[in-house]
């Protein structure tokens, strides 16, 4: 499901990046100050073009990790005790640790593609020399809140806890 829903966040960015470059004009903001204060413009294409490999780049990334993750050696993992690297690297559970850190890692690529989805559209839609700050405020916080949670949930949770035998 993690790798359908990153494939679903990357249309969305998708679909935000071609409507910016669809619909605004010449210049759009390249930089927003604290208070919403467009603070640098851009042509529209030297916006769009790094926001777009960035957002491609980080897809990739992230749809790579089920190819790449398994094939980092086992002493280059780092969990938090050696009894977690004992289980984890075991070659009868690396399987299973590939398949969890890989999806995490694509939950992760998720939340990051589609908040720069979002600051894509903010950007691309701005007229005047500012912007309300929440239009800014609230797709950060919730990314920080969201990514800052599931890793705490990996790192405290029981995802990659050693079951007890």
């Amino acid at each position: 499901m993690s790798r359908t829903v990153l494939w679903l966040a990357f249309g969305i960015f998708a679909i935000a990046w071609m409507w910016v470059a669809a619909t605004a004009g010449d210049e759009i903001p390249g930089q927003f100050g604290s208070s919403g204060a467009v603070t640098r413009w851009d042509s529209k294409w030297s916006f769009l073009g790094p926001i777009g490999g960035i957002g491609i780049g980080f897809t990739l990334a992230a749809a790579a990790a089920r190819v790449l993750i398994p094939r980092v050696p086992r002493h280059a993992i780092n969990l938090p005790n050696q009894n977690a690297h004992r289980y984890w690297t075991d070659p009868v559970n690396r399987a299973e640790f590939d398949r969890r850190i890989s999806e995490d890692l694509e939950w992760l690529g998720t939340a990051t593609v589609l908040l720069l989805a979002a600051m894509t559209a903010v950007a691309g839609t701005v007229t005047a020399d500012s912007v309300s700050v929440w239009l800014l405020a609230v797709p950060t916080a919730l990314y920080l809140i969201g990514v800052l949670g599931y890793c705490g949930s990996m790192i405290w949770g029981g995802r990659y806890r050693v079951p007890q035998r």
